[in-house]
């Protein structure tokens, strides 16, 4: 590749891909249990049902983009960690050789839109093109990483994940467990 920008903006393309997928089936299903309990028809005395469609998917949209742009934030910054603590680069060639890797979301992405009907196909989408980027990364910076060096970059990409899902899991429930605990039963 002559210019190393040409792929500098893939990564925004590729959120604004898996989040028009999962805006789209979020809408779909959104939509199905608004008719289903009965408030869209409520809903159409006031807006079109055109309205309420592009209303229902662009708040979900953007919900969605900016839940994948903090997740690139953070990937981008554990990477940069990683190299720091890891390899024996100092000058930044490593950044430059895996800059290619955003091809992986960027597919991901477009294939995303084939699977808008099934939230597991965009997940799976979603998890086969971080586990591509993730062996392409690790190919693509081999020559500067020492034995432990892998070993270390590897354990610490996974247990930085692994703690940042479990710290939002235990979040979560514990927000669940005090809006059970609230209601009046």
């Amino acid at each position: 590749m002559k210019n190393t920008y040409f792929t500098s903006y893939f990564p925004l393309i590729s959120i604004i891909l898996f989040s028009v997928s999962l805006a789209i089936l979020t809408e779909l299903k959104t939509l199905e249990l608004l008719k289903q309990i009965g408030i869209y028809r409520g809903m159409q005395e006031f807006f079109s049902p055109t309205w309420i469609n592009f209303a229902i998917f662009f708040v979900f949209f953007l919900l969605y983009f900016m839940v994948f742009a903090a997740l690139k934030l953070i990937a981008n910054t554990l990477l940069e960690l990683s190299l720091l603590f890891f390899t024996k680069d100092s000058n930044g060639e490593s950044l430059r050789k895996i800059r290619a890797g955003s091809f992986f979301y960027l597919g991901g992405g477009t294939l995303s839109l084939v699977f808008v009907q099934s939230f597991y196909g965009i997940v799976i989408v979603l998890l086969l093109a971080t586990l591509g980027y993730f062996i392409f990364f690790v190919y693509k910076i081999q020559d500067t990483l020492t034995f432990g060096g892998l070993i270390g970059l590897v354990f610490f990409h996974t247990l930085s994940w692994f703690t940042f899902l479990m710290t939002v899991t235990y979040v979560c429930l514990q927000l669940y467990n005090s809006i059970i605990a609230s209601l009046p039963i």
